[in-house]
């Protein structure tokens, strides 16, 4: 008896511990915050990577959304880590929210006279899902070009200070 309460305890308490401390840790934050920045990647590639993180976040397929994301992430070469943050869309508060404009959606290809509502879902969530995901890609590639415009206008703006200085 004692054996399957240690093995319960491991299950149930121990693994979870150790599997939170390894994705939490330095090593893998560091990991992430690399592969969010990585300059060898263009900023065509990560706003794809955002976008279809959103459209894989609004898919009607429940608990299945990040791995489907990871493993077509891992396919298509994309930025893991976005994809992996842009798909967490879905969370509770904002779940009811994605299902209403889902069937709101899905009511412009029924029509009224429809009377399966999950066929209507389904298309309305796809028809959002397509929509957020094209809206969010060409938000995230204007912010990144933007950020680097910002960016060498700060690099100019230090070097002439340092050129006046001198």
């Amino acid at each position: 008896m004692r054996k399957y309460r240690k093995a319960t305890a491991a299950f149930v308490w121990t693994k979870p511990v150790k599997f939170l401390r390894a994705l939490f840790s330095k090593k893998t934050l560091n990991s992430v915050i690399e592969q969010l920045y990585d300059p060898s990647q263009s900023d065509e590639l990560k706003a794809f990577s955002a976008a279809f993180g959103i459209f894989m976040g609004i898919i009607p397929v429940w608990g299945l959304q990040t791995i489907i994301a990871m493993f077509f992430a891992v396919l298509l070469k994309l930025n893991k880590s976005l994809v992996v943050i842009f798909s967490q869309v879905s969370f509770p508060p904002v779940f009811p929210v994605i299902i209403f404009l889902s069937y709101k959606t899905g009511k412009l290809w029924t029509g009224p006279a429809n009377t399966s509502h999950i066929v209507q879902y389904v298309f309305g969530s796809v028809t959002l899902a397509i929509i957020a995901g094209v809206v969010t890609g060409l938000l995230t590639y204007a912010w990144l070009k933007m950020a680097k415009v910002f960016k060498q206008y700060r690099a100019a703006s230090k070097l002439k200070r340092a050129m006046e200085i001198n």
